[in-house]
């Protein structure tokens, strides 16, 4: 009897870590994301005067979200991570905080990630509006 109760033992701890196994790969599965480059807020960068600064954390999604769509729809930007740099901070600060992504684009700005309202405010921009001729 000893042996039989030894064996359903191991079967156990067996089905456990097989468990376990299945649970990672399920979430290194769900959790695959599309690479993105983070394009950091650089003195030169800052001087060609990006559309978009955005001040977001490594760790938030919709960061990510709003890097993913300026880089598919080519869209100027550079964040600052508002955890790490002496600059994400203080302009953080200075903006009032509150959620990430902060977006600064021209005199607005905005909280989380919303395309509709990036593109408005991107649009209102100096350089992206376009004489009207009289007809």
């Amino acid at each position: 009897m000893p042996d039989n109760t030894l064996t359903q033992k191991n079967r156990k701890k067996k089905s456990g870590i097989i468990f376990v196994i299945v649970v990672i790969l399920g979430f290194a599965f769900v959790s695959k994301q599309e690479a993105v480059n983070t394009i950091d807020c650089t003195p030169e960068i800052i001087k060609q005067k990006p559309d978009v600064i955005m001040l977001g954390a490594w760790w938030c999604s919709y960061c990510y979200q709003a890097k993913i769509y300026f880089q598919k729809n080519k869209v100027h930007y550079c964040e600052y991570d508002m955890e790490n740099t002496a600059e994400g901070k203080r302009l953080y600060k200075e903006n009032g905080g509150g959620a990430v992504p902060l977006l600064l684009i021209g005199d607005y700005q905005l909280r989380g990630f919303e395309p509709e309202q990036i593109e408005q405010a991107i649009a209102l921009l100096p350089h992206n509006t376009s004489p009207k001729t009289e007809q």
